[in-house]
Formats: C-alpha cells, structure tokens, sequence
C-alpha cells in the first residue's frame, strides 16, 4: 500500500513537471513584439441520451496586451457518439470581429467590426490508459465574410472614401492532439497542441492547463495558449493567451 501511495505522488510529480516543461518550452518561442490577450467563455451542455448531446456557447477574446476587445462569439453544436472511442460533431459559430487595416508603413488605414460565419464538422477519437486520455481531434472548418464597405483615410490627404471588401471563403484543417490526467475527483490537467492548415501550415497553438470540476453540472477551465504563425502573410502575429471557462451540464 505504500509502495501504491509513493507511486501515484510520483506520478502527480512528474504530470506538475510535463506541464511546466510544456508551458516553457511553447514560451520559448517568443519574441519581443508578441501581443496578449484574454479569452473568456460559457458553455451550457445537454446531454440527450448516451450517444447524444448538444451545447451552445459565448466567448470574449482581447488583443493588444488586453487593452482591446478583438471578438465575441455564439456558438452552437450537436455532437454524437458513435463508439466507445468514437465521436462526431458539427456546429456553427456567429463571429463579430474588430478588424483593422494597416499599409506597408505601419498606417492605419481603417478598423471596423465585421460578421463572419463558421461551419465545422469534427472526428475525435480517444483512447484511456488508467487516468490518463489521449485524444486526437480532426477538423474541418469553412469560414465566410461578408462583403462590407467601411470608411478608409487616404494617408496622405487625410480625406476618409468608402471601402468595400468582397466577401470571400476560406476552408481549413484543424489537428488536435490532447493528453488529459485524472490528477484528483475535481482536477484534470492537460497539455495540447493543434495545428492549422489551409495551403500551408498557418499556425499551431501550444495549450496547457486544467480542467476543474466541482460537481457533475458545473466545471471551470484554466489555461495558457501560445499561438505561433507560419503564414507570412497573416494578419496576426504571435499571441500569448490566458483562458478561462465556465461550463453547466444538465
């Protein structure tokens, strides 16, 4: 038995020393000009029967070392188990974006709130070993802007003309991979890392954090993210995140 007790202390031990390498290793990849921000959310889930269930969702998000909102959200999906190990899902998400439009001189040309609309369907599979899940989630997301027309000021005469931008699509793979520790009843802390590709690779995220669950209806999320970007022509740079989450199950 105490050889049992000594054995799950170091098991936690090591978990507290993945997470930390985790989060110094995704740190590691930052520069001076990286922005911060602050993304908050709610979820509401409902669970219909063993294999169905559906949940809806709101999120904050703020860039320029948090000093700006950049975006809210809703959400919405249903999700359908259809093994052990198996689940599919799909949803929707209404965007509103503050966006900003900048020349090669580092000028503000314009910044308005803009909608786009977001479609994803998912496959994740996930496998247990003890307290420990791993999980790998692949998505397919389909975004569309809406053409808009904004007021945008000719740097050198200062006069505002209207601007219209197109509407356009865009489609992108997204790759997850989680790994999940049952640390305690209340506690679960995770590292993840999931992956952007449209032609190319446009960006991975390095995430680590926890899950906390008070009860069977209500759980708290709390997490670090660095986003790095590989896509020169984005119109963000990299971003350090810090998360929180508030989910009711009913």
């Amino acid at each position: 038995m105490k050889n049992f007790v000594l054995g799950i202390r170091s098991m936690k031990s090591r978990l507290v020393a993945v997470l930390f390498l985790a989060f110094f290793a995704a740190s590691a990849y930052a520069q001076g000009d990286d922005d911060f921000g602050i993304w908050s959310e709610v979820n509401v889930e409902k669970k219909i029967d063993s294999r169905w269930s559906v949940q809806g969702g709101a999120e904050l998000r703020t860039r320029d070392n948090s000093s700006e909102l950049s975006r809210w959200s809703l959400s919405a999906d249903a999700s359908y188990k259809m093994t052990s190990w198996l689940k599919l899902s799909a949803g929707y998400t209404l965007l509103r974006d503050n966006n900003e439009k900048w020349n090669d001189d580092h000028d503000k040309l314009a910044e308005y709130w803009g909608t786009r609309h977001r479609f994803n369907t998912s496959l994740t599979g996930s496998l247990s070993i003890g307290r420990l899940d791993i999980s790998l989630r692949e998505r397919w997301q389909y975004t569309y802007r809406p053409e808009v027309t904004v007021g945008r000021t000719n740097v050198n005469s200062g006069k505002v003309k209207d601007k219209t931008y197109n509407g356009k699509g865009k489609n992108v793979w997204r790759n997850r991979l989680m790994l999940k520790y049952k640390l305690t009843r209340t506690f679960r802390p995770y590292i993840n890392a999931e992956s952007t590709v449209a032609r190319s690779l446009e960006k991975i995220r390095y995430g680590v954090g926890t899950e906390i669950r008070l009860d069977k209806h209500h759980s708290f999320d709390a997490k670090y993210i660095y986003q790095r970007y590989y896509d020169s022509d984005a119109d963000e740079g990299n971003f350090h995140v810090l998360g929180v989450g508030y989910t009711y199950k009913f």
